[in-house]
């Protein structure tokens, strides 16, 4: 494993020299334009011997620089300019930083055959966690073990000889697909990489790692994806997807309204989220970008956070997508990962596979996975990230997932909180030999669903009070309400016009295992032992 190209204090030295010339949210664009011209000259065969070296020390840097980027190819010189080199590097010639920042990347080595594609989209994410608080949650940077279990799931049935397309519509910096398709091709399965993203400079690192790999770099598109889709005349039988979280999507609101209201015709006619978190808007991109079963049908990974899977009532856009998906039987499984795995949040995130051409065997079933126990410290924390998953972890969730086990886990935990080891165990079977916790659970996708039940009643003062009620599907409202409120309220009624469907998704129902009631003998014994305590500080005592 590479260690970190950059280490936190080397960027922030790098920061220092630039002080005089930019703000410090243009840091990390500046250190990434010089980082992509180091690489890039690496990447040429033979090695160039001009480069930042000379830039480094030429009487007139800017001129060399132009030189330099003249000769590059279409496809470079187009990445370059998307990074905006030439007006970062007017700037910083006029204060005379342009040639020791040439000097500084000049003495790097980011040949490819050192640093992959993973460690370039890593140093990115640091810079950005180090220089900038504009971006939003999780943007750029899938962990490698993260992506590594996606695509296993995923990809599990693409046999060595195979060629297939990958897409991500929010693909950051590249670092998901590069992954990805290095994953692949150790299996002997060839990927086709494409994806859309909307930062500039996300998108330039994104292109230039697919130029590096023989592929079109045109294949990232540049854009918002929830405005416009990059690739709105292909399907794709293989999706990945790490979504930003929290994303607001207030600027863009009319735009996919007018989508939605386009029913089937549009992406988004299942239901719209809250304008301050679109990020299941992406899954509904996801779903409309499927392949027909006929055709194959297509899997899809999305990395979301808990709120997509039972944030909002029965009234809600996030109800209404979850319904769609289980009342298409969409969801394949679920998986719950440990917190602190993503450099920028701390939150619970969960893994979805989507898929719409699911085995006989898997219709109408949901395999739940929770992961959240599999876990080890890592050798060094990056901003908020403090756990990681090893390979067995992946290949143990993998197993469960694709195999839709019932397991449990037996977990003995370490002194500094992180599991010392640990085993899969039959549910409820076995003495544990250390703490036990439900892993794999597989249940039906209509255990989701449950309906909302509105009663008014009136309060002491003749004003309607309107209490919500939920119950299981199997319920039969007016059969509830006259056996269980009516008898109790003769004011009460059952608001047919309020009463739906809702949709939510809930791991404790599943895994949380609830302490045993103890016994009534004990508890009243304990209750006499308190009044006498009392009875003792009380004057003259109780009769």
């Amino acid at each position: 494993m590479t260690a970190p190209l950059l280490s936190a204090t080397a960027i922030w030295r790098i920061a220092g020299q630039l002080r005089r010339v930019l703000p410090p949210v243009e840091y990390g664009p500046a250190i990434l334009a010089f980082t992509m011209l180091r690489r890039l000259e690496q990447a040429r065969p033979p090695p160039a011997k001009r480069g930042l070296a000379a830039i480094a020390c030429a009487a007139d840097p800017l001129r060399v620089l132009a030189r330099q980027l003249e000769r590059l190819p279409a496809a470079m010189r187009a990445i370059m300019a998307q990074l905006e080199v030439d007006g970062l590097a007017r700037r910083l010639a006029a204060v005379g930083m342009l040639g020791p920042l040439a000097a500084h990347f000049a003495a790097l080595d980011l040949s490819p055959a050192l640093y992959g594609s993973e460690a370039m989209a890593q140093l990115f994410e640091e810079l950005v966690s180090h220089f900038t608080t504009t971006q939003g949650t999780g943007t750029h940077y899938t962990p490698p073990e993260v992506a590594d279990l996606m695509v296993d799931l995923v990809c599990a049935a693409d046999a060595p000889g195979t060629r297939l397309a990958l897409y991500d519509p929010a693909a950051g910096t590249g670092a998901l697909l590069a992954r990805a398709a290095d994953r692949l091709h150790a299996r002997g399965v060839m990927a086709d990489l494409y994806g859309q993203e909307l930062n500039a400079l996300s998108c330039a690192l994104a292109r230039a790692d697919l130029l590096l790999r023989g592929l079109r770099p045109r294949q990232v598109v540049q854009g918002d994806t929830l405005l416009a889709d990059g690739h709105a005349r292909q399907r794709f039988g293989r999706m990945l997807a790490n979504p930003p979280f929290g994303l607001d999507w207030r600027a863009i609101r009319a735009a996919v309204q007018a989508e939605h209201a386009q029913g089937a015709q549009g992406r988004f006619a299942p239901g719209l989220p809250r304008v301050s978190d679109g990020s299941m808007l992406f899954m509904l991109h996801l779903l409309a970008k499927m392949r027909a079963p006929r055709h194959g049908g297509s899997r899809i990974g999305v990395v979301t956070h808990g709120a997509a899977l039972n944030g909002g009532g029965m009234e809600s856009g996030e109800s209404a997508i979850r319904r769609y998906l289980v009342e298409h039987d969409l969801i394949d499984t679920v998986i719950a990962l440990p917190q602190d795995m993503f450099i920028n949040t701390g939150i619970g995130t969960y893994v979805w596979v989507l898929d719409n051409s699911k085995p006989a065997a898997r219709r109408g079933l949901v395999s739940l996975v929770n992961a959240a126990a599999l876990w080890r410290r890592c050798g060094r924390s990056q901003g908020e990230k403090r756990r990681e998953m090893t390979q067995a972890h992946v290949t143990a969730v993998v197993q469960a997932a694709l195999e839709g086990a019932e397991c449990d886990l037996d977990v003995r935990d370490g002194p500094d909180g992180a599991p010392a080891s640990w085993r899969l165990v039959p549910p409820e079977g076995g003495v544990p030999l250390g703490r036990r916790t439900g892993f794999a659970r597989q249940v039906p996708a209509r255990g989701f669903l449950y309906r909302s039940l509105s009663v008014t009643c009136m309060d002491h003062a003749g004003a309607p009070i309107r209490t919500v009620f939920t119950t299981g599907m199997e319920t039969d409202p007016q059969a509830w309400f006259d056996h269980l409120v009516a008898p109790h309220d003769p004011t009460a009624r059952l608001d047919h016009a309020r009463a739906g469907i809702g949709c939510a998704i809930s791991f404790a129902r599943y895994f949380d295992t609830p302490e045993p009631s103890r016994p009534l003998p004990e508890i009243e014994a304990d209750l006499r032992a308190s009044m006498a305590r009392l009875a003792a500080f009380m004057p003259g005592g109780m009769d």
